[in-house]
């Protein structure tokens, strides 16, 4: 796209924004004209859609691994348009915003020598490793029921920093939901466990990053940094 800030044309989920992107439910960042041939620029915005995975994550400052826009958008260079059923891409979208999906993803795009940072290429987020949500079983129908049913909440929740995990109460929220999703039992036990993970996960350098603030905060909640 040649990219602008005004008008309306063809609007684009272009770049991370970790200050205003604090939910799930995000706007456009960018507008634009595709630079290509009127056949060509038809494939492209053929593209747009809802649901859009973040390729460039910096763990230590931003709060989504998936987002979702109300209007159609392109995707751009931080985040990708996923296309699937829009029950299945709730589910996705739930999963890799949770601590599940954050322990696999930060592992999965690790950048090396970057601390907080986690990226994919376009052509690695095939490979990505999430349950099948899409499953024709019983599993999979309860999955892209319970996510159905808790989106429009939970789309609307201010998130704190990844990082900032184990003293994100919304997130834990979040959490609740697809352990719901994946069929855990509920209770003290898998709360204490994803706990835990939470702790596990962000008291990692690769994950909040030497971050003075962020470090504090958790050292501040008694986990060990």
């Amino acid at each position: 796209l040649a990219a602008k800030t005004t008008g309306r044309d063809n609007p684009s989920l272009w770049e991370m924004q970790a200050e205003e992107q604090t939910r799930i439910t995000v706007v456009p960042t960018h507008y634009g004209t595709p630079r290509a041939t009127p056949k060509e620029a038809e494939k492209m915005l053929a593209t747009a859609g809802h649901f859009h995975i973040g390729r460039t994550l910096d763990t230590s400052s931003q709060k989504l691994g998936m987002a979702y826009t109300s209007e159609r958008c392109l995707g751009g260079r931080a985040w990708t348009t996923m296309h699937t059923e829009e029950e299945v891409a709730r589910c996705l979208t739930l999963y890799l915003n949770s601590t599940f999906g954050m322990v696999v993803r930060t592992g999965y795009g690790m950048v090396g020598g970057q601390l907080g940072r986690s990226q994919m290429q376009v052509g690695a987020i095939d490979g990505h490793p999430v349950p099948n949500f899409a499953e024709d079983s019983d599993a999979g129908r309860n999955a892209r029921k319970i996510a159905s049913d808790n989106f429009e909440h939970l789309r609307q929740l201010p998130l704190k920093r990844i990082a900032l995990s184990p003293i994100d109460d919304n997130r834990k929220e979040i959490d609740r939901v697809v352990s719901l999703m994946l069929g855990l039992p509920q209770g003290a036990a898998t709360e204490a466990m994803l706990q835990r993970w939470r702790e596990l996960m962000c008291g990692q350098p690769v994950v909040h990053g030497n971050n003075r603030e962020v470090v504090g905060a958790l050292r501040d909640a008694g986990v060990r940094v």
